[in-house]
Parts: structure tokens; C-alpha cells; sequence
């Protein structure tokens, strides 16, 4: 059995994420020298290892960085079978899936969204893309909140001080404690009414 095919029957067995980097790291270099080639079946050959057995398991395992890495470098060669083959569509739009997965592990997700954002517009019933889309909106807006929940409770807090300890007679206002703890308030309340918003919200991606 030529080399190709030894490392296709070990890429189509199930493997530990890890198995499955070491294994396609210990032959990179092949990997490489093939996709410089150019040749059709040699694309179509790596491409779907590098990104379902490469890609995905590193992003599986936290290596976001070179996963990111990884996912350029089959951008460009996907710009190779553009034109040439079927699975050109279908492999670009999961370099993009990739793409948004690992923003969005990364607690960005802004970013997340935009790929997300292109994927509903070409596919908007694909549920896992509304599902990821909503979820990022959703986490986005409990950090923002969160921010807001902090900064008012320690003015809160500094507020309550200020008029434990008197200092020459001073009193924080009564106006501007019921406005600290309105926020406070607010800061708790408003995430879950966003939430419900982004359930009930039919897919408009902006």
C-alpha cells in the first residue's frame, strides 16, 4: 500500500484529537510537497485531512492560534480548486465555520458573528449557524452587562462608604444612590430581556 493510502485509512479510522495532530504533524512535510502540486486529486486528497482531521481537532483541544494558522494556509489552497472541483463550495464554507467556532471560543464574538453572519446569508434554515449566531449575541451581551454590573456596583459601594464613615459631614445625594442602584438593577435585568428578544427574532443578520 503506497504511503497515501496508509494515511487515508488511518485519517478515515476514529482517532483521539490528538492522535490525529501528531499524525498528520509527523507527516507534513508530505502533506506539503502534495498541495504544492496543484494536482486536482492531490487537493482533494489533503485539503479535507487538513481541515476535518487537522483543523478541527486542533480547535477541539484549544490550540486556536495555530488552528487559525492553519485554516489561511487552506484558504489559499482552496483558491487552487476554485473552478476545478465540487468540493470548492463545500470546503470554503467549512473554513468559514471553523473560522467563527474558534473567535467564538475565544470569547470574541463579535468577530464570530461575522462569519456566522455570512454563512446564515447563504444558508439561513441551517440551524447550527442560527444557533451559534444567537449564542454569540447572547454571550456578547452578558459581557457587556457584566461590565456594567461591576462599574455600578463599586460606585454603589463607594457610595455606602462615603456615608458610613461621614467625612465632614458629607452625603452622597439620595438621587445619585437611587440612580447607582437603578443601574445596578437594569445591568440585572436586561441581559435576560435581550435574550428573550434574540430567541424570539426571526434570522436578520445585520
Amino acid at each position: 500500500m503506497t504511503r497515501k493510502g496508509k494515511l487515508e485509512v488511518f485519517f478515515n479510522t476514529e482517532k483521539e484529537e490528538l492522535k490525529l495532530i501528531e499524525k498528520y504533524e509527523e507527516n507534513i512535510v508530505f502533506f506539503n510537497d502534495l498541495l504544492k502540486d496543484c494536482h486536482k486529486e492531490d487537493l482533494e486528497y489533503v485539503i479535507p485531512i487538513k481541515m476535518f482531521k487537522y483543523a478541527d481537532p486542533l480547535i477541539k483541544k484549544g490550540y486556536y492560534t495555530k488552528a487559525f494558522k492553519v485554516l489561511d494556509e487552506i484558504e489559499r489552497d482552496l483558491r487552487k480548486m476554485k473552478g476545478q472541483s465540487k468540493w470548492y463550495e463545500i470546503y470554503s464554507e467549512r473554513v468559514i465555520f471553523l473560522k467563527g467556532v474558534c473567535f467564538g471560543r475565544l470569547k470574541k464574538y463579535r468577530e464570530s458573528n461575522k462569519y456566522f453572519g455570512q454563512l446564515i446569508k447563504k444558508n439561513p434554515t441551517n440551524d447550527n449557524y442560527i444557533d451559534w449566531y444567537k449564542s454569540n449575541k447572547k454571550s456578547h451581551i452578558d459581557e457587556i452587562f457584566n461590565r456594567i454590573v461591576y462599574i455600578s456596583l463599586g460606585a454603589a459601594l463607594t457610595c455606602l462608604i462615603l456615608d458610613f464613615v461621614k467625612i465632614q459631614n458629607f452625603r452622597v445625594p439620595v438621587i445619585i444612590n437611587v440612580l447607582i442602584w437603578a443601574i445596578v438593577l437594569l445591568a440585572f435585568l436586561a441581559p435576560y430581556i435581550w435574550k428573550e428578544i434574540i430567541d424570539k427574532q426571526k434570522n436578520r443578520i445585520k
